[in-house]
C-alpha cells in the first residue's frame, strides 16, 4: 500500500486546535508510515472526495503549533489556497484506502460514503469517538445539526471502524448496529501532547485544576459548588479552572460570578497551552466531574505527566489505565467531590498517589498513531 487517503473536510472548514481537530493533528503529526497520508476532502459540487496538495499538512502542523486569532487567520487563508488546487482522486476510487477521522453532519458528504461502502468499496475506515449528541441530546440541546441521522446511517454501512473508547465501542454494538458481533478495535488517545515534563510531589503544591469546557456536561458547577463548601469550612485549597465557557452554561456562570472574589479561586477563560503549563506545575491534583465523554483527555494528560486526578470512575480515558494514582469517585456531586479533595490535602495521602501515578505507564500520541496506522495499513 502506497498512501493512504484521509478525510480531512472538517478541520478544513473549521481548523480549531482542540477536541478531534486536535486528534487530527497529533496523528498528521506522529505517523509513522511506511504508506503516505494524503489529504482529501469531499467536495459538495462533484459529490465526491477531491485530493488536496501536500503542503496541507505541512501547514496544518506549522499552522496548528501557534495559538490567537492572527495563527487561525494564517492557517485558515494558507488552507483556502491549498483547497483551490484540489484535483480528482482519480482511479478506482472503491479500491483505495479511505480512512474517515471525523463526526460531521453534512448529508451529502454521508451519502457519499454510503454509496461508496454500498458499491463494495471494503477498504473505508472510520474512527468514532463517541455517540454523545444521540444518546444524551439533553447537553446538546440548542446546537444545530446534532440531531440528524445522517451520519449514523452511513456509519452502519462503513465495513471497517474503530474507536478511542471500550465505551463507544460498546455503544455502536448496542445503539447503532444492535449487533454484539460487530466491533473494531480500540485506540487511546495520547496523553503526552501538553509536553509538560513528569512532575513530582512537593508538599508546596497546593493548588487543585480543573481544565475544560465550562458547560453543563463537564458538571463544573459541581466542582465550583464542592470548593465553595470547603472554604466555608475553613479549607484552604486554592482551586484554578480553565476553560472556555459555551453559551449554555447559564448555572456555571452564575456560579463563577458568585466566586470572582474568592481569594482562593482564579478563573482563566482563554488558556493557552503554555498557560496550562504553568498552572499543572502547581497542582496537587487535576479535578474532573463529567457526566458524560467520549474519552476524558484532561485526566489522561494530567496522569500522563505524574499529576494524581479526581475523577468519576465512569470517564472512559480512566477505564484503560490501572487504578493508580486516581480517586474514582461513584458519583460526581459537590459533597463527594469535596470529600475526596480534603482528604488529598492530607500531605501523606497526595504523596501515596503521586508515587502511584508515578507508576503509570500512560499511551503517547505516537502509540495512538503506530497503533492506528497498523490497522489502516492492513486495510
Amino acid at each position: 500500500m502506497s498512501e493512504v487517503l484521509i478525510d480531512l473536510s472538517e478541520l478544513l472548514a473549521h481548523p480549531l486546535r482542540t477536541g478531534i481537530q486536535r486528534v487530527e493533528r497529533e496523528l498528521i503529526r506522529n505517523w509513522p508510515g511506511p504508506a503516505s497520508l494524503a489529504p482529501c476532502a469531499f467536495d459538495a459540487g462533484s459529490a465526491d472526495l477531491v485530493r488536496l496538495p501536500g503542503s496541507v499538512l505541512e501547514l496544518m502542523l506549522e499552522a496548528g503549533s501557534g495559538s490567537g486569532a492572527d495563527a487561525l487567520e494564517r492557517e485558515r487563508a494558507g488552507l483556502a489556497a491549498a483547497s483551490a488546487e484540489a484535483l480528482p482522486v482519480g482511479g478506482e476510487i472503491a479500491k483505495k484506502t479511505i480512512f474517515n477521522p471525523e463526526l460531521f453532519y453534512d448529508g451529502q458528504r454521508a451519502e457519499f460514503y454510503r454509496r461508496l461502502c454500498g458499491s463494495g468499496a471494503r477498504r473505508v475506515s472510520w474512527l468514532v469517538y463517541d455517540f454523545l449528541p444521540w444518546l444524551e441530546p439533553r447537553f446538546f440541546h440548542g446546537r444545530p445539526g446534532f440531531h440528524g441521522m445522517e451520519f449514523l446511517r452511513a456509519l452502519r454501512a462503513v465495513p471497517r471502524v474503530a474507536f478511542i473508547s471500550e465505551d463507544t465501542r460498546e455503544d455502536y454494538r448496542r445503539a447503532v448496529m444492535r449487533d454484539e458481533t460487530r466491533g473494531g478495535p480500540v485506540f487511546a488517545l495520547g496523553g503526552d501532547g501538553l509536553g509538560l515534563a513528569r512532575q513530582r510531589f512537593d508538599p508546596a503544591r497546593k493548588c487543585f485544576v480543573a481544565l475544560g469546557t465550562i458547560e453543563p456536561r463537564k458538571n463544573v458547577g459541581a466542582i465550583l459548588e464542592a470548593f465553595r463548601a470547603l472554604w466555608a469550612e475553613g479549607v484552604a485549597a486554592p482551586l484554578v479552572v480553565l476553560g472556555r465557557m459555551i453559551e449554555t452554561s447559564a448555572h456555571e456562570r452564575a456560579l463563577l460570578s458568585s466566586l470572582s472574589e474568592a481569594p482562593l479561586f482564579t478563573f482563566v477563560e482563554q488558556a493557552d497551552e503554555a498557560s496550562l503549563r504553568a498552572v499543572l506545575s502547581r497542582a496537587r491534583a487535576l479535578v474532573s466531574a463529567s457526566l458524560a465523554e467520549g474519552f476524558g483527555l484532561p485526566p489522561f494528560e494530567a496522569l500522563a505527566a505524574g499529576i494524581p486526578v479526581i475523577v468519576p470512575e465512569t470517564m472512559p480515558s480512566i477505564r484503560l489505565l490501572p487504578p493508580l494514582g486516581q480517586m474514582r469517585l461513584g458519583s460526581a456531586d459537590a459533597p463527594t467531590i469535596g470529600a475526596a479533595v480534603r482528604m488529598l490535602c492530607d500531605d501523606e495521602i497526595a504523596a501515596r498517589l503521586w508515587a502511584e501515578a508515578a507508576r503509570l505507564r500512560v499511551p503517547t500520541w505516537k502509540d495512538f498513531a503506530r497503533r492506528l496506522a497498523d490497522w489502516l495499513q492492513q486495510a
